[in-house]
C-alpha cells in the first residue's frame, strides 16, 4: 500500500474521532466552550491530524490542492506549542466547517486507490 494512502486511512480514523466527539457531547459551541473533555479531545484528534499530514509527501499533497494541508499542519503547531492560545471559535470551526469537507476529500483519495 502507498504511504499515503495509509496516511490517509489514519486521518479518517481521527476525523472519525473527531465526529463521534460530536455524536457525544453535542454539536453546540456553548457545550463544546464549556466541557474541557470535549475541548481536549476534538484537539487531540486534530493534532494528530495535522502530524499525520505533516508526513505526506510533497508530491501528494501538490496532487490533492483543495485540501489546505499548511492550514492544517498550522493548527496542529498551534495546538502543540501554543495551547493556552487556541481560539476555541477559531476550532469549532474547524469542527463544524473543515471537518466534514476534509472527511469528504479523504474518501474521495481513498476511493482513487482501491
Amino acid at each position: 500500500m502507498d504511504k499515503n494512502i495509509g496516511i490517509i486511512k489514519k486521518i479518517i480514523e481521527h476525523i472519525e474521532n473527531v465526529l463521534t466527539s460530536q455524536k457525544r457531547f453535542g454539536n453546540d459551541y456553548e457545550i463544546f466552550a464549556s466541557d474541557k473533555d470535549y475541548f481536549n479531545s476534538v484537539c487531540m484528534s486534530l493534532l494528530q491530524i495535522g502530524e499525520l499530514a505533516n508526513h505526506l509527501t510533497i508530491d501528494f499533497k501538490a496532487e490533492y490542492t483543495d485540501i489546505p494541508w499548511k492550514n492544517i499542519i498550522g493548527l496542529r503547531n498551534v495546538v502543540v506549542h501554543g495551547y493556552g492560545q487556541l481560539d476555541m471559535e477559531v476550532v469549532w470551526a474547524t469542527v463544524t466547517d473543515d471537518i466534514p469537507d476534509l472527511y469528504y476529500k479523504c474518501n474521495l483519495i481513498i476511493g482513487k486507490s482501491v
